[in-house]
């Protein structure tokens, strides 16, 4: 179910967006790949990233409305006898909804700064499975993580020869009871930032 919404709330999004894509100081996206760890529980995806600017202040500082949806799988996820002999499922889907400011390189698809950043808050969910323990003859603790609740995020872009790339962390606090061992899944990721150009001026 959890997997499901991540994935329709995904689906609507880039709906609603891609006509906002002509349109280069409204709409921004990148593209990379991320890391993100909890407590016994590590996994690594692709991670795509647009952002709809809905407040520009100018061509370097905007307010967004942001995403950065993760897919991809757990790496540490084991063997378990408990299921009947087979291993459990290793996908792995991770997607924040953010409002976040961004300032200089990297804001829009104009803002030739050489450098840049950005941070916000947002609701996120997290979904995967991780390995479980034998606890005794009658239970299990369950293999599936079911994260969701609040997103803080914050990162910095950056030139690399001609293009722009960014390094954001971010951190999704557990506010659900679905898996009280584990407090957060941290994000550390890289993106490169489509269509951004650094010229020097």
């Amino acid at each position: 179910m959890f997997r499901l919404y991540t994935l329709v709330c995904a689906g609507c999004l880039l709906f609603f967006l891609k006509d906002a894509s002509a349109q280069s100081r409204l709409f921004s996206h990148a593209i990379g790949g991320g890391l993100f760890a909890g407590n016994s529980y590590l996994g690594a995806g692709l991670v795509y990233s647009p952002r709809l600017n809905f407040l520009r202040f100018s061509d370097h500082s905007v307010l967004a409305l942001s995403t950065h949806i993760g897919v991809g799988t757990t790496i540490n996820d084991n063997y378990n006898s408990n299921t009947g002999g087979n291993s459990t499922s290793i996908f792995m889907a991770n997607m924040p909804v953010l409002v976040t400011w961004n300032f200089g390189n990297a804001a829009t698809r104009r803002a030739y700064t050489k450098w840049g950043f950005f941070t916000g808050a947002g609701y996120g969910f997290h979904n995967a499975t991780h390995g479980v323990e034998f606890i005794d003859d009658e239970e299990v603790s369950s293999n599936q993580i079911h994260v969701s609740g609040m997103v803080l995020s914050a990162g910095i872009n950056f030139p690399i020869a001609n293009s722009s790339f960014g390094i954001r962390v971010a951190h999704l606090f557990n506010n659900n009871q679905y898996n009280p061992d584990i407090a957060g899944i941290t994000t550390i990721g890289i993106d490169y930032n489509i269509g951004v150009k650094f010229n020097k001026r």
